[in-house]
């Protein structure tokens, strides 16, 4: 029953200091208070020549995806800002303000390795 304990002790401790790493890492785009309620989360593939962006945010306390966007194109640099817009023009639609959104650098890389 200890080790059980220790465990699960142990899995959320990792956890907590995951998000707050996370969340650490992440800049707000806004002047407001961050939203702590939602995460962000996103993705950049790049593949020969071409490439895709996709940016979600969860409610952390019910894990419901509140939005999912993205997009495709050449440049990661004039993708990067299509997406942001899109899911900021979801969370205005949905009247959520605060929400802490990922940088073009933190966003996770996910393309092949050389």
């Amino acid at each position: 029953m200890n080790r059980s304990y220790s465990k699960i002790r142990h899995i959320q401790e990792s956890n907590q200091r995951l998000e707050g790493r996370l969340i650490s890492e992440q800049v707000p785009v806004s002047e407001e208070t961050p939203n702590t309620q939602y995460m962000a989360a996103g993705t950049k593939f790049c593949f020969f020549g071409s490439c895709r962006i996709d940016i979600k945010v969860i409610d952390k306390t019910t894990s419901q995806i509140i939005t999912s966007q993205g997009s495709e194109g050449s440049d990661v640099n004039s993708i990067y800002p299509q997406v942001i817009k899109l899911v900021q023009d979801e969370l205005t639609t949905k009247k959520i303000t605060g929400v802490t959104l990922p940088t073009l650098e933190q966003l996770e890389d996910t393309s092949p390795k050389k």
